[in-house]
């Protein structure tokens, strides 16, 4: 009786409802997989201030010597995860770069680092039926203006031999100072991720190697990373790549924001609101 009873109690139910068992299951699929927008905003921006960020291996050999330009090396990763699958990637909170002297390094002899400069970015997907279904934010992080002082005849034709190969002449060697501008500590670490069912967001880093965009006597350490992200569903897969430069004045630049302006990306809306200190 019990089992009749629950049969007619179903019928009933399903009599009331028979529209919405009669939509178009596979449009519904279509407007909930498809984007109808998408933004990248920058949320906030910490301005430098003095700071000892945290200390690194003095040991030269561990560093990743590749594409080192005029000794500055990156005492650090060359690429890692930040987001897998829609949720934070194993190691990123150990993952870093850094656009340091190679040939001599001492961290000991480093002074003068301020920051950490922060920028956090929020990306956010909505599709046809007005669902945000990727909505993530990240934090970029770095310290700036570490330097070493390498005055002292000694010092000075160890870092000329070393770090410029010896091109340097007199006129250049000028005082005998030279105070370099270096990077340590480049982090790419989310900080919030929502990716509703059925969608799958990637976000990973890819560093470049140290450049030098100083002077021989004079370096000043710069960094570009680019942020590669991939967008899934069972329909589509999609990808891009978002670029940052950074220096060692403190200097930070969003190169996508200027591919944008110059047509040579998909145009992704890119808003900035006033600075937020955080404190």
């Amino acid at each position: 009786m019990k089992t009749l009873n629950s049969t007619v109690a179903l019928a009933a139910i399903l009599a009331v409802v028979p529209p919405l068992f009669a939509q178009d299951t596979s449009a519904v699929n279509k407007d909930y997989f498809t984007v109808a927008g998408e933004q990248v905003t920058l949320t906030a921006v910490e301005p430098g201030k003095s700071a000892v960020p945290p200390a690194m291996p003095e040991n030269p050999a561990s560093f990743n010597k590749s594409g080192a330009g005029g000794g500055i090396v990156n005492a650090g990763l060359s690429a890692w995860g930040v987001i897998n699958s829609g949720a934070p990637s194993a190691g990123y909170t150990s993952a870093y770069a850094s656009a340091i002297p190679g040939f001599s390094f001492n961290w000991g002899n480093m002074t003068g680092w301020k920051g950490p400069k922060e920028m956090v970015y929020r990306y956010k997907v909505t599709n046809l039926m007005g669902i945000d279904v990727i909505d993530v934010k990240y934090k970029i992080s770095f310290f700036y203006g570490g330097t070493e002082d390498y005055s002292g005849k000694g010092r000075l034709n160890d870092y000329i031999t070393q770090a410029t190969g010896g091109a340097v002449n007199d006129e250049e060697k000028g005082d005998g100072k030279v105070h370099g501008r270096y990077i340590t500590n480049f982090t790419v670490q989310p900080i919030s991720v929502n990716v509703k069912w059925g969608w799958h967001f990637d976000l990973a880093v890819r560093m470049s190697d140290p450049m030098n965009i100083g002077t021989k006597m004079a370096p000043v350490s710069a960094l570009q990373a680019s942020l590669n992200w991939i967008r899934k569903t069972p329909f589509a897969t999609d990808g891009g790549t978002m670029s940052y430069a950074v220096d060692g004045l403190g200097n930070f630049k969003d190169l996508s924001k200027e591919m944008v302006a110059e047509g040579e990306v998909s145009p992704v809306l890119i808003s900035e609101t006033p600075t937020v200190s955080w404190n």
